[in-house]
């Protein structure tokens, strides 16, 4: 077998390729979660910030430092910037599309036009929601690849000289706050600790995720390799065991597992094998020497005339004819049994009381009747193989007929689902030790050895294969005759049906 189609190898890839799917999603929705929160808390904090810085605006007015001319414009569009503090490291600018005054003392305000609040009063401060609205975006001043963590628009270098970020690692998370409209509040921050922290994040999943991937690797053909040793094993002792040698078993583990369960498996179908090669080559034992009497009959008559001038060849075609037809019939019981062991040739509907009567009008020994009574309420539509049936109701009916003093009665009775066909005589019987043994081919007690009486000892055990086949069974016990009562019962609708 080839090594890379053999269970293990199968599991083992199933198992990595599984495991490192798994480990590559989660590395990256790992590596997603950390951006995540690393720049929320950056943005928190910007935030927190904006928002201190929004309340002291709003309550006490922007700085005297933007009258004083420190004002710069951003972008040519006429939008004015200029620092208003810095808090923790962050540098705030505050943004307005208006003209800067002076106000009270150590102040300024803006003066905006159209500005309205809730009261329509002129000069009044409007707060979106009672709160500041807090606008996010993610800029480059060119120091950074920012490009890692979102996508990133161009900072003009202006615009970073007055957020003071120039000569900064970018890239930066620019947090902004509307005061009121016209006056906004920025901060940046770099996020280039953010870059750091997860290119040494990537860089060590680099190396831990393929050696995670190698070490289940070796892990799960280590523990297949093991789970499967009692496989090889059983494999390697089923191997051994051929026609000689059915008699050994494969060995069974206590574990009770599946394993275990296919050692039992194996061990059932050897002691099958076992025993139907036993009954094969005794079968075939026993047919040869079965054979063999009427053929050593046929050639010491026809020598015997060969060597005689004046033989009757009348007597001697009849002696070879009786033996011929004895061993036809016996071929036809092989072939019967081997199919039986096989099943039915072909299932169709028969009459189990039209059957019974034809058997019973052959020509016996002593006569034989059917029990009308009976019949009559027995007859069944059933489903099988006819021919089958009616040869073993014939051998049973034969065997009664061979050892009946004056009469054979065949009766039916009728069961849910099931025919059964009774055979009843006046004989001797048949002693309940040997009821069992009689059912078994080739097997004849004393008084039936004779060949002048016609038995082969298979006629019982054909009924009883043919019976097996239709999901029935033969039994034997006493007759109300005062002889032996043997029972055929068929299923109306067989198993293999």
């Amino acid at each position: 077998m080839h090594p890379f189609g053999s269970v293990r190898w199968r599991v083992t890839v199933v198992a990595v390729l599984a495991f490192a799917v798994a480990l590559i999603g989660g590395s990256t929705l790992l590596l997603r979660t950390l951006q995540s929160r690393l720049v929320g808390d950056i943005r928190a904090a910007d935030q927190n910030v904006l928002q201190g810085q929004a309340v002291q605006v709003l309550s006490k007015g922007l700085p005297v430092q933007a009258a004083a001319g420190e004002s710069q414009p951003v972008a040519g569009n006429g939008t004015i910037a200029f620092s208003i503090g810095s808090v923790g490291g962050r540098a705030v600018v505050a943004t307005t599309s208006g003209r800067i005054s002076g106000g009270g003392p150590g102040s300024a305000s803006t003066q905006v036009s159209g500005t309205t609040s809730a009261t329509n009063e002129p000069g009044s401060v409007l707060v979106t929601g009672g709160q500041p609205v807090v606008l996010d975006a993610v800029a480059d001043s060119g120091a950074g690849a920012a490009a890692k963590v979102v996508h990133v628009e161009p900072l003009d270098a202006e615009s970073a000289r007055v957020l003071g970020v120039t000569g900064q690692p970018g890239p930066f998370l620019m947090s902004s706050v509307q005061v009121y409209p016209g006056l906004a509040l920025t901060t940046a921050s770099s996020l280039a600790q953010v870059n750091r922290t997860l290119d040494t994040t990537r860089t060590v999943l680099w190396f831990v995720v393929p050696a995670l991937v190698l070490l289940v690797a070796a892990c799960a053909w280590l523990l297949v390799g093991r789970a499967l040793r009692p496989v090889h094993a059983l494999t390697t002792q089923a191997a051994a065991i051929n026609s000689d040698s059915l008699h050994e078993r494969v060995p069974v583990s206590a574990a009770g597992d599946e394993i275990t369960e296919l050692a039992t498996t194996i061990n059932s179908m050897l002691e099958r094998i076992e025993t139907t090669t036993i009954a094969g080559r005794r079968l075939v034992s026993d047919a040869s020497h079965e054979l063999r009497t009427p053929i050593t009959v046929i050639r010491t008559e026809l020598e015997v005339a060969r060597r005689d001038p004046n033989a009757a060849w009348d007597d001697v075609s009849a002696n070879v004819l009786t033996e011929v037809d004895r061993l036809q019939q016996l071929v036809d019981d092989l072939l019967l049994l081997a199919r039986m062991n096989e099943r039915p040739a072909h299932t169709a509907p028969y009459s189990a009381l039209d059957l019974v009567r034809d058997v019973a009008g052959r020509r016996r020994r002593v006569p034989v009747e059917v029990d009308e009574a009976h019949g009559a309420d027995a007859d069944t539509p059933c489903l099988g193989d006819g021919p089958a049936v009616a040869r073993a109701v014939d051998h049973v009916v034969a065997n009664a007929a061979r050892h009946a003093a004056t009469q054979v009665v065949v009766s039916l009775d009728a069961g849910p689902d099931t025919v059964i066909i009774h055979v009843d005589d006046d004989g001797p019987g048949i002693a309940p030790a040997d009821r069992d043994r009689v059912l078994q081919r080739f097997e004849r007690l004393d008084e039936a050895r004779s060949r002048d009486g016609g038995g082969s000892g298979l006629g019982l055990a054909v009924a009883v294969d043919v019976a097996a086949a239709h999901g029935g069974s033969v039994a034997i016990g006493d007759s109300i005759l005062g002889g032996a009562r043997v029972s055929l019962e068929l299923r109306t609708v067989p198993m293999f049906a």
